[in-house]
This record gives C-alpha cells, structure tokens and sequence, in this order.
C-alpha cells in the first residue's frame, strides 16, 4: 500500500505515466526488490544488484515530461 502511494505522488508530480496502475506498479516494485534481497543473500556482487535496480527503474512508465528530463540529464556511472 505505501508503495502505491509513493507511485501516486510520483504520477501526480510528473515522473511516471499517471495512466500506469500504482498497484501494479507497486508490485512489480517489491518483486524486484524481494528479488534483490534474494540475490544478494546468494552472494550477487553490488555493481549487480545496483545495475538490476537501474534497469528495473528505467523500464518504469515514464511520463513524456519525466522522459524528455532524463534525455537531457547525464547518466551517472558510479
């Protein structure tokens, strides 16, 4: 629940596509998560679980203001 509350605020300020289904979205957040836990615990090196968050954050429905933002900002490898 909370974190269908956080993608709301998220839709409402401009960062995710407002017509994505928070719940969803939420859900698909904490398999992802769950996910990373698991990995870890398995003994997954930090560049990994860092790059699967990465990618897990870029394939979130982004909203044409949220996506026009990341094209102009540089992306940080570090």
């Amino acid at each position: 629940e909370a974190l269908a509350v956080d993608i709301q605020a998220a839709q409402r300020h401009g960062d995710i596509d407002p017509a994505a289904d928070p719940r969803h979205l939420a859900d698909l957040v904490l398999a992802v998560l769950r996910g990373i836990e698991a990995l870890g615990k398995a003994g997954k090196d930090q560049a990994a679980l860092r790059a699967i968050a990465e990618t897990a954050i870029s394939v979130l429905p982004r909203s044409t203001e949220a996506a026009a933002r990341a094209r102009r900002r540089p992306r940080s490898h570090g």
